[in-house]
């Protein structure tokens, strides 16, 4: 039996780029799951459409024993993207950090809860700051998804530039729609936080405009796949007119 083997950079190359994929694919899953899972889990415990995600959170269903059976799934999700968020590996150092600060964003959006009839559990932490109208729950809810778009408009070329010589109308393509995702992603946010304010947490358009840019944050890594896809193909093909090398030798580093 050959125990001789030596490292196949091929398959690490082609092991790296599924793993990729496979976080975009799940942060993508869970971020279209999350409105759908909230609303399912209070109708299955008698609890009616909520004005706001976040209301989910101390939706309550006096009957059972847990008195808020939303509040498990809504923090259990938001703990999982907010990990997935800061695992993954940007393409750039700095689309890292801004990833880096939305998944900090998403696990404070968890942990800090809503105010409730305008008091806040943590709003000694504001109130000096004289941000007695804000909460924490809702500053990092605003800030990961303003840190998701600078990711989208600025750090989209990181690697899209790739297809702008050797397939300029994909590059093109891609392109806008990263602008209009973020663009509808950061109109929903504005317009859910506005009309929040407007009608102080009541209505259903509330929760529409929150569902709409959570369903845009999804988009943009279903598209980050397709758009890697394209990349991918463009890499290889590059790589196939390099003259063949051997791996190097790595034993005296290992």
């Amino acid at each position: 039996m050959n125990f001789n083997h030596k490292l196949d950079f091929d398959h690490i190359d082609e092991t790296m780029l599924q793993s990729y994929r496979s976080l975009r694919t799940l942060i993508g899953v869970l971020a279209i799951a999350f409105p759908l899972i909230l609303i399912l889990v209070g109708w299955l415990w008698g609890i009616e459409v909520q004005p706001t995600l976040s209301d989910y959170y101390f939706a309550q269903d006096l009957v059972t024993v847990d008195h808020t059976p939303v509040r498990l799934w809504f923090c259990g999700i938001l703990f999982v993207v907010g990990f997935f968020l800061v695992r993954y590996p940007g393409f750039t150092k700095h689309e890292e950090k801004w990833l880096n600060a939305a998944g900090i964003f998403v696990l404070g959006f968890a942990i800090f809860p809503m105010a409730i009839n305008g008091q806040d559990q943590y709003g000694f932490v504001l109130a000096p700051l004289g941000l007695t109208v804000l909460s924490l729950h809702g500053i990092c809810a605003v800030a990961a998804f303003s840190c998701i778009a600078v990711v989208i408009v600025w750090y989209a070329d990181a690697t899209l530039s790739e297809l702008k010589t050797s397939n300029p109308p994909l590059f093109t393509r891609y392109q806008w729609t990263y602008r209009g995702i973020a663009a509808f992603m950061i109109i929903a946010i504005v317009l859910a936080v506005s009309l929040n304010y407007a009608h102080h947490g009541q209505g259903d358009y509330i929760l529409a405009a929150e569902w709409a840019g959570i369903w845009a944050f999804a988009a943009y890594w279903f598209v980050k796949n397709s758009e890697m896809t394209s990349v991918g193909e463009v890499l290889k093909a590059r790589k196939a007119l390099l003259p063949h090398r051997e791996p190097p030798d790595l034993s005296d580093r290992l």
